[in-house]
This record gives C-alpha cells, sequence and structure tokens, in this order.
C-alpha cells in the first residue's frame, strides 16, 4: 500500500466512514440517488436521440436533462469519492474498479460529444446507445464491487 493510499484512509473521515454503524449506508444511499438523478437523465435524452418521444423537443429536454444530470454526477462523485477514502487501498488495487473508472471517463467525454452534435444522424444514435449501455455497464460494476 502506498503512503498516500494509507494517508487517504488514515483521515477522520475515513475513520468516521469505516467506523460508523449510520454513516456509511447514509452516504452510499445518496450515492443511489445521485446515480439515480445522472442515469435517469441519459436514459430520457437517449432515449430521445434514437428516436422515442419524437413530439418532445431535443433542446428544451437536453437543457432539463442536462441541469439534473449534473446535479446526480456531482452528488454521485461526492458520495463515492467519500465511500472511497474508507476503503481506498482495496479499491486502488481492484482491476474492476479502474475499469469503471476509466468507463465513466470515457462516457463523459462521449457525453460531451453527443449534447455538441446540432444534427442527429447515425453516429449521434450509435453514441446514444453506446451511452445507454456503458452508463448501465457502470451500475453493474458498481454494484459488483461490493462483492468482487
Amino acid at each position: 500500500m502506498s503512503s498516500p493510499v494509507m494517508a487517504l484512509e488514515g483521515l477522520w473521515l475515513a475513520q468516521a466512514m469505516k467506523h460508523s454503524t449510520w454513516l456509511y449506508p447514509t452516504v452510499e444511499t445518496m450515492h443511489i440517488w445521485g446515480i439515480g438523478m445522472l442515469f435517469g437523465s441519459v436514459v430520457i435524452m437517449d432515449l430521445r436521440v434514437l428516436g422515442f418521444g419524437n413530439k418532445l423537443n431535443l433542446s428544451d429536454l437536453s437543457r432539463l436533462g442536462v441541469l439534473v444530470a449534473f446535479i446526480g454526477f456531482g452528488l454521485a462523485v461526492l458520495t463515492g469519492s467519500l465511500m472511497f477514502i474508507a476503503q481506498a487501498s482495496e479499491l486502488i488495487s481492484s482491476r474492476l474498479f479502474i475499469l469503471k473508472m476509466c468507463l465513466i471517463f470515457l462516457l463523459l467525454a462521449n457525453a460531451m460529444i453527443l449534447r455538441m452534435r446540432t444534427v442527429t444522424n447515425g453516429i449521434s444514435k450509435l453514441q446514444a446507445l453506446l451511452s445507454l449501455t456503458g452508463w448501465a455497464s457502470v451500475i453493474g460494476m458498481g454494484r459488483w464491487l461490493a462483492y468482487v
């Protein structure tokens, strides 16, 4: 274990996350709320790009969806960081955790490129499909981390 990781795990907040009966489950619950907000927004916007709900204005839907997705992502990052410091040495050595983080960065890049597009075409539909499956995979990886 490296010293920065040991330093993280030695923080009073990391110790509180490990030893408090209520703190970790409360933070984990808030993490799930963030994921729900993010993934719910992604599903709605990506389904619209794929052609579902064509009567809904994409730019209006995107404005609301992006705001909710940002709030959800921020909540997920904050709470995920708290959960990370409680078990940093275990997670940093997990290939599944590293794969999950890499996938999140790729999906964020995909989301930025997809949202910059002004025209819905075959490429944007492929991006929306990759986004749906990718974020669903990230959620699955997060659940598997607890058991692998």
